[in-house]
């Protein structure tokens, strides 16, 4: 395994480890990537600033997909993976057209209503099919938002927030 990965302020994160899968070294991934060749077998990985390359890879179901890495072979090995993220080189992630965002540059963003109402973090992004929904973690407990215009009014990647438009119903 190689130890020169990409620089941690210029990593994409594109996956997490949530645990072992079979004997043979696998891992179950949550993807946080939506290119269909991220997690094909000769792409290469870093977690932890280690490169790990891919060998192979199951189906994808929802968002989760089994990985093998090279030289990973047994549990034990895969274990030290478990709960770490997976990342790419910033530069090996297209850009993305005005006003779309990758999961990873809102992860982690505070959510703020359009009156200055502190509601909480971005702590997930759940995937529906039609639009995706924001779990914010914040002081009143967890609520989701749904990721439309009418709610999502602007999103300011420098300042590390999001504004919304709550909707009646929505706490």
């Amino acid at each position: 395994m190689s130890h020169s990965g990409p620089d941690p302020n210029d990593a994409v994160t594109v996956g997490w480890v949530s645990g072992v899968h079979g004997t043979a070294g696998q891992v179950r991934i949550r993807a946080y990537s939506d290119d269909p060749q991220r997690f094909s077998p000769g792409q290469t990985l870093y977690c932890n600033d280690t490169a790990l390359c891919i060998t192979a890879a199951s189906v994808r179901v929802q968002n989760r997909i089994v990985l093998k890495f090279e030289g990973i072979d047994f549990p034990d090995d895969a274990r030290l993976l478990v709960e770490q993220w997976l990342t790419v080189p910033r530069d090996a992630v297209a850009d993305l057209p005005e006003g779309e965002y990758f999961h990873f540059q809102l992860l982690g963003l505070r959510v703020v209503t359009v009156e200055g109402e502190a509601l909480g973090n971005i702590a997930e992004i759940i995937e529906t099919g039609s639009n995706d929904v924001y779990v914010v973690d914040g002081p009143a407990g967890q609520l989701l938002i749904p990721a439309i215009s009418a709610v999502v009014q602007e999103v300011r990647l420098d300042q590390g927030m999001i504004v919304v438009r709550l909707m009646d119903g929505m706490r």
